[in-house]
């Protein structure tokens, strides 16, 4: 006969509940290469990936497909997994990036996107 398995677990085994915390609105200030800024809203989860959807819809900013982010006190280029709630103060600097074949074409595929959408919305001729 197998030997019987605890039921429960050691004191040290046993999983403590994990605090949940709520996410909470953040400003997150975009400067841009023409020396003008962008604010977005953002809540303390977002991830650098979550703020270049943003910058995506943003009418100021849709037009850019190539770029980097940047932050004052990390040196280099953000990585789209960084935390936007470790970032203090939450100001960004968008770094236009230089486009080699494929970006192109994105950035092709990007602009007709939204010609599309603005003559399909457009008034009628």
């Amino acid at each position: 006969m197998a030997p019987k398995s605890k039921r429960g677990k050691a004191k040290g085994e046993k999983k403590k509940k994990d605090e949940k915390v709520l996410p909470v609105a953040i400003d997150i200030t975009v400067n841009l290469p023409d020396q003008s800024l962008v604010i977005l809203k953002g809540i303390s989860t977002d991830r650098i990936i979550d703020v270049r959807r943003l910058l995506c819809v943003n009418t100021a900013t849709c037009a850019i497909t190539n770029y980097s982010l940047s932050h004052e006190l990390r040196d280099g280029r953000l990585k789209d997994g960084a935390d936007i709630a470790t970032l203090k103060p939450c100001t960004l600097t968008l770094v236009e990036e230089e486009y080699d074949e494929e970006s192109a074409v994105a950035h092709i595929r990007r602009l007709l996107d939204i010609v599309a959408c603005t003559t399909s919305f457009g008034p009628p001729p």
